[in-house]
């Protein structure tokens, strides 16, 4: 009797997937379903790569247990694990396991399970004697903000603790319930500007197809409002959307856009528990949850019918993964695309380099928002000569009588200081000297011990002793 034999890639820094046979009476695993096996001295959680009639080794040791029943990866994720270790040099094993949440990676069991959601309750609190009670009233100010249900996880994120959420149960301030979505697209509440209604269209018009597009708009020009009307055409046809931003701290502020918009909207970082994870993971997996927003790692979530792919702030050094598999989520999203054949949105207000060029080359389409929405208008920019005038505290005569102005009307102003040591230049007020290095071409910085002029390498400050650190 022939006994089946399955490759499985394990994780471990090894260029190469092992052989295991399935013992009798197992059902053999899966493509892309995650085994238990025995490596070294104990056991580790494997994916299957391949199935054979034979293996090379004499005995190759048996399958432990087998923990899916159908493949947790789809067959898009298993052609990108390939990709991802051949373009970043990984072995494929740590790819698989870079791909997967914590908790699976450690061979949790998926089950069908919702988490925890908060609402308001009838009353808004606006009078609740919350006096005392400064997380009460911080819980009760994002329950306000967020609106509709929002999980557990996501309020965690904001800093709200689990007992100021019990408390405000108590008090009929707060309901609870379970966190499941039901996605319905409500009408836009704002009127798109011609240059936002072109952009719309186009990206309407690339679904059903890979292609990529580069949509350039300065700050406020709208560019989510234009991601919203691809993505509810997207849910009207019945498919699922992925938007990744940069920043964990920007993740609940976008859930919430979307979820007021669609009803419905699960998130995934780095600040959600290894089971919630795992648990969107799944969703995903299975087609319940149908927007997705999430931080780089995000890209690796399994979807059923994937349909559009937007990378928000797509230039920002975050999509960038520095450590174990070193890859570029802007990179892989554009990739991914292409696998599943689906758009693949990059927005910015600052396009990186890299997108631009290869705009210039024809390889992306470029789209861009020139103005701001409602009429705004862009900010007036002035560089201030600080030669020739008395310097306090650091600040210019001129910009202190600016800042003066402002302040006097009633405005605000928010100054910026950019500062090592104990003065940032050695510049003459007279001529505009300034001390340089005598090796490259940096500024010299005053420090105050001993009054000396220094450098440092970009990014290190210098100590109080004067000398570069």
């Amino acid at each position: 009797m022939t006994v089946p034999i399955v490759s499985v890639a394990v994780p471990r820094p090894l260029r190469r997937s092992f052989d295991y046979a399935v013992p009798p009476g197992m059902g053999t695993p899966a493509i892309g379903a995650r085994v238990r096996v025995p490596f070294g001295g104990g056991e580790v959680v494997g994916v299957v790569t391949g199935h054979a009639a034979r293996s090379e080794h004499a005995n190759p040791k048996p399958v432990a247990a087998v923990l899916d029943e159908a493949p947790l990866f789809p067959a898009d994720l298993m052609e990108l694990a390939g990709w991802l270790a051949d373009y970043y040099h990984h072995p494929l094993g740590e790819v698989y396991a870079t791909l997967l949440p914590k908790a699976a990676r450690r061979g949790a069991v998926f089950a069908p399970r919702w988490p925890r959601a908060w609402r308001l309750a009838a009353t808004d609190g606006a009078d609740a004697p919350l006096a005392r009670a400064p997380r009460q009233r911080q819980a009760l100010a994002a329950l306000r903000e967020l609106g509709a249900a929002a999980p557990e996880a996501e309020l965690r994120a904001l800093g709200i603790r689990a007992s100021a959420l019990v408390a405000l149960e108590r008090k009929g301030l707060a309901t609870r319930s379970e966190a499941r979505p039901t996605y319905h697209v409500r009408a836009s509440p704002h009127a798109l500007s011609d240059e936002q209604g072109a952009a719309a269209q186009a990206l309407v018009g690339a679904l059903g197809g890979h292609s990529v597009t580069a949509l350039e708009g300065v700050t406020g020009s709208g560019k989510t409002e234009v991601y919203m009307r691809a993505i509810a055409q997207v849910l009207e046809r019945g498919g699922q959307a992925l938007v990744l931003v940069p920043e964990i701290a920007l993740t609940p502020q976008a859930v919430a856009r979307f979820r007021a918009r669609f009803g419905a909207a699960a998130a995934l970082h780095s600040q959600t528990s290894d089971r919630e994870r795992f648990d969107v993971w799944m969703n995903c997996r299975q087609g319940l949850h149908r927007v997705l927003v999430g931080t780089r790692s995000a890209v690796f979530a399994p979807f059923a019918d994937l349909r559009l792919i937007v990378v928000d702030e797509e230039h920002d050094d975050s999509f960038k993964q520095q450590e174990g598999l070193r890859y570029s989520a802007r990179d892989v999203a554009v990739k991914r695309g292409q696998l599943l054949g689906v758009p693949v949105v990059l927005g910015s207000a600052t396009p990186s380099l890299a997108t631009l060029a290869n705009v210039r080359r024809g390889r992306y389409r470029g789209l861009r928002l020139a103005e701001r929405t409602g009429g705004a208008a862009l900010p007036a920019f002035k560089v201030l000569d600080a030669r020739g005038q008395r310097l306090r505290d650091g600040l210019a005569d001129g910009l202190a009588s600016a800042l003066r102005r402002h302040l006097d009307a009633g405005n605000q102003a928010l100054v910026f200081i950019n500062r090592r040591g104990f003065a940032p230049v050695c510049l003459c007020g007279e001529c505009g000297w300034q001390a340089r290095c005598a090796d490259c071409d940096a500024r010299l910085t005053l420090h105050g011990a001993g009054r000396v002029a220094a450098t440092a390498p970009r990014g290190v400050a210098a100590d109080s002793g004067g000398a570069a650190a």
